[in-house]
């Protein structure tokens, strides 16, 4: 897929910026040994649309870049990319400025995915062409920024076949074009309500550019286990059997006209039908006609859940943990290093339970069994308002860490099954929203560091703090996941450091089993996708070793399957940033200022750590004596 979509269905992505702790990252795959010859290439576009026809997307804009400073030449190298992407100017709030309208979804075929890639090579072509030692240290580490990100985005065409389009996990397509139009698009006002429908009718023909993406996948032996294909049939079928006003689409667009000022009842209502006539008449018989799809690729899944069986499965994998890492780490090393801190993690777990009274020698699965039942739990509306409290009470325990507090507000929202936050836009239209988990119980010893790594001080702190920065526009919207998650596991950390679980010792071992999961993932994923652990294997070594409940780490290791790479991110970034402050520690002694380390850290934005890496050394050098 192309690297627009990929960093949207990465909300978290990801897509820039979103996080979640069920991450929808796509860059994944898996498949039939060989294809069949009853699987088909889907059936051309009929001659007339299936829906009102969807204007061409922008194309990016053959600027004459040669001669232009650097600074200007990266900030219009990267419009030239936005505007190939109508859901990230929507995403971050440009269309205003960029003089667009809301109304298209990005393309899925792979003719956009070609003009993709060229417009990124010469891109790359002209970056080369600048001397860098010529330029400022802030200018340089900019451009050394996002020359990472385009070497990567080159190196993934090779791969562009392989990632899992629709699965069963909530980074399938269907799922998050859904997520998208009823959580993303604006509806403030009546054009906003045109361009909404205007979006929805483009689904059939996007639906499509699946269905044909789908085949080139299974031309690589992509395909996910027939289990999670059955699943992913049994959701579309969900959504098509549907009553058109039922549906989460009209549902949001029906409510939105209550609080849209100055909107005439006769525009409403027209709206309204247009909606509804285009959910029955298109978008519901083409969840219908792509669960066929599914269901028929299905048929000939086989149940192996690594990217190894694929045909380049291998190197596919070996790219995407590059890629996720932003290091050179291999699925070995991670592996090695996984059980490393398992043992070490269960070991400190084990000292702190005995403290609190426990018995010695517990099982995980025993311990945290016996530590929720102390704790209890919340479900619904007590879980948004705990967590909203937690939020509300971090920022002054904090403060000494930080050179400057980001002022940007966090709204806690139903996340329904899902735990993830999602920034908001540069200019604050949009909060930061923490979507939290209210569909099922909660342990209460979990939700200080779940807030903490995905409020503040993670993932909602260091969005802010970024939007906050003097930080070029073209950088605000890269994402680096082992950054992004090294950071929200690092906070989780900090946050018992500077003292904020002193009142709730019950809380830390939450913290350190948290931290034990992000550990565990370091042995789950290359053992999937390397190694060749079956699913069954997967999810007996996770119950085991982290003591979360089953049907939790079913729908964990799933993922896993469908995002090879992704989940190792979070104790890599961790480890490296608890590294990178050893060595400054180390080297500064009473010099060392954790602020203005931190200053250092989220001063850039996202950033490969290799970069982050340098730029402490830099600090280093600056305040060494």
């Amino acid at each position: 897929m192309t690297r627009w979509v990929l960093c949207l269905l990465a909300i978290a992505a990801l897509f820039g910026l979103v996080f979640l702790e069920q991450t929808p990252v796509t860059k994944t795959a898996t498949a039939p040994a060989a294809r069949p010859s009853v699987a088909q290439a889907p059936a051309p576009a009929p001659a007339a649309s299936p829906a009102p026809k969807p204007q061409p997307t922008a194309a990016a804009p053959d600027t004459p870049w040669k001669g232009m400073p650097l600074q200007r030449f990266l900030t219009e190298a990267d419009k030239s990319l936005i505007l190939l992407s109508p859901e990230t100017i929507t995403f971050y709030g440009l269309a205003e400025e960029l003089g667009v309208r809301n109304n298209h979804l990005d393309p899925l075929s792979v003719e956009a995915e070609d003009a993709y890639y060229a417009q990124v090579h010469k891109i790359a072509d002209q970056l080369a062409t600048y001397d860098l030692s010529k330029v400022s240290s802030t200018e340089r580490t900019s451009a050394q920024i996002y020359a990472w990100h385009v070497r990567d985005a080159l190196a993934s065409k090779e791969f562009a076949n392989n990632g899992y389009l629709v699965s069963s996990y909530m980074d399938s397509y269907p799922t998050y074009i859904e997520w998208f139009l009823t959580n993303m698009h604006p509806l403030a006002t009546l054009a906003d309500a045109e361009d909404y429908v205007s979006r929805l009718s483009e689904i059939p023909v996007r639906f499509q550019e699946a269905e044909k993406r789908l085949w080139l996948s299974q031309e690589v032996n992509a395909v996910p286990p027939r289990f999670m294909l059955r699943k992913a049939v049994d959701q579309l079928r969900l959504v098509a059997t549907t009553e058109p006003t039922e549906t989460s689409y009209y549902v949001v667009l029906d409510e939105a006209f209550a609080s849209m000022a100055g909107v005439r009842k006769e525009d409403q209502d027209e709206i309204l039908e247009q909606a509804q006539d285009a959910l029955e008449t298109y978008v519901l018989p083409a969840y219908e006609k792509l669960a066929d799809y599914v269901d028929e690729m299905a048929t000939r899944a086989s149940e192996d859940a690594g990217v190894w069986k694929q045909k380049n499965g291998p190197a596919y994998y070996e790219y995407l943990l590059r890629s996720y890492t932003t290091t050179t780490l291999s699925a070995d090393e991670i592996f090695d290093l996984g059980e490393r801190e398992v043992a070490r993690i269960q070991a400190e777990i084990q000292t702190a339970s005995v403290a609190l009274g426990f018995a010695p020698g517990l099982s995980m699965p025993e311990l945290f069994g016996q530590l929720e039942k102390k704790t209890g739990s919340s479900l619904g509306e007590d879980t948004i308002r705990r967590f909203q409290a937690l939020l509300d009470g971090i920022g002054p325990r904090i403060t000494s860490a930080f050179v400057r507090m980001p002022t940007g507000k966090i709204d806690v929202a139903d996340g329904g099954s899902d735990t993830y936050f999602s920034p908001g836009t540069p200019d604050g239209a949009r909060p930061g929203m923490f979507f939290a988990p209210t569909q099922t119980p909660q342990p209460i010893y979990e939700l200080p560091t779940v807030a903490y790594h995905e409020g503040i001080p993670g993932h909602g702190f260091q969005a802010a703090y970024a939007y906050g920065a003097e930080i070029p526009p073209y950088l605000l919207g890269l994402s680096f996941t082992a950054y992004a998650e090294g950071w929200a596991l690092y906070a989780e950390r900090l946050a018992w450091e500077l003292g904020v679980y002193a009142d709730d010792p019950n809380a830390n071992l939450g913290r350190l089993q948290d931290e034990l999961f992000r550990a565990v993932r370091l042995v789950v994923d290359p053992g999937i996708h390397a190694k060749r652990w079956t699913y069954e294997q997967a999810v007996k070594y996770m119950v085991e070793n982290t003591g979360l409940g089953e049907d939790y780490v079913r729908a964990e290791v799933e993922r896993y399957i469908v995002s090879p790479a992704q989940a190792v991110t979070y104790k890599v970034g961790m480890l490296k940033m608890l590294e990178l402050r050893a060595r400054a520690e180390a080297k500064l002694g009473s010099a060392f200022k954790l602020a203005e380390f931190h200053d250092v850290v989220l001063g850039h934005g996202e950033l490969p750590l290799d970069i982050l890496d340098e730029l402490v050394d830099e600090y280093i050098a600056q305040h060494g004596s």
